[in-house]
């Protein structure tokens, strides 16, 4: 079977919104698989920090855990430092080009440089304070334990979630404060990357869609899928071709390959 036969792309009206689908979103290299993940882990810390009730906070202290263990590469920083730089000149060499709105030009290249300039700033190795807090690394190896950090084996723990939700939410953001310049660099980073997307509509053939990368290289696929559908798209890539194959779960959530024609949005970004 050939190409063309397998994938029909369609450009899909600039003016659409993505309203009643579903977004699964894929990396295309290992650094962007690194910065959706700690995204995932951020959103994850904000949301229980958020709340007020005792078992959030408890779950915000395994979510800081985490990211302490995701955030704990030397060269992150660098290398979030090298693709702000990157992402800035790219901009700057827009400016006086017709077919780009200046006046919002001029705005993103201001928060690159400062975001830039904050992450550089950093002084310390993200999240130290939490590796040397000798309490947070108690309730972080008592929590490897099932059961583990119930209030007679943690009194001092039992004694922290009693405190009124104000002051949790304060401790907790000051222990996360160090990891807050990497947070907002992986955000900026992302947002101007979803950005970039350019977006079709596609039609996989018994299941199975490829696209030639063209000498493109592409950071992100993003896959839109009507709400209520149970269709699951897995994604793999390479400066070659993208691959897309769907699949559908049965009653114990195992995943089984399609054979059907499958309509679908797909945007590329990089």
């Amino acid at each position: 079977m050939t190409l063309s036969s397998v994938n029909s792309i369609e450009q899909p009206d600039a003016s659409e919104n993505t309203a009643g689908f579903m977004l699964y979103e894929f990396p295309c290299n290992e650094k962007i698989r690194m910065y959706l993940r700690l995204e995932m882990l951020f959103r994850r810390f904000d949301w229980f920090c958020a709340q007020e009730e005792p078992v959030a906070h408890h779950a915000a202290l395994s979510a800081l855990f985490d990211l302490v263990d995701a955030s704990a590469r030397s060269d992150l920083r660098n290398e979030l430092i090298q693709e702000l730089v990157r992402q800035r000149q790219h901009l700057e060499n827009l400016r006086g080009n017709e077919a780009v709105r200046q006046d919002a030009l001029e705005p993103a290249i201001a928060e690159l440089s400062e975001c830039c300039r904050t992450i550089s700033n950093t002084v310390g190795r993200s999240g130290q304070v939490i590796r040397e807090n000798e309490w947070l690394q108690l309730v972080r190896t008592r929590q490897s334990i099932p059961g583990g950090t119930c209030e007679f084996d943690m009194p001092m723990l039992h004694y922290w979630l009693a405190l009124r939700p104000e002051v949790r939410r304060e401790e907790l953001l000051g222990w996360a404060q160090s990891m807050f310049p990497t947070r907002d660099a992986i955000q900026l980073v992302l947002r101007l990357l979803r950005a970039s997307s350019v977006e079709h509509y596609c039609t996989a053939i018994d299941g199975m869609f490829q696209k030639p990368m063209t000498g493109r290289n592409y950071a992100l696929a993003r896959i839109w899928i009507p709400e209520g559908d149970t269709l699951i798209p897995e994604v793999s890539a390479n400066k070659y071709m993208l691959w897309v194959r769907f699949s559908r779960p049965d009653h114990r959530r195992r995943l089984h390959v399609v054979h059907e024609r499958v309509e679908f949005r797909l945007g590329l970004c990089g």
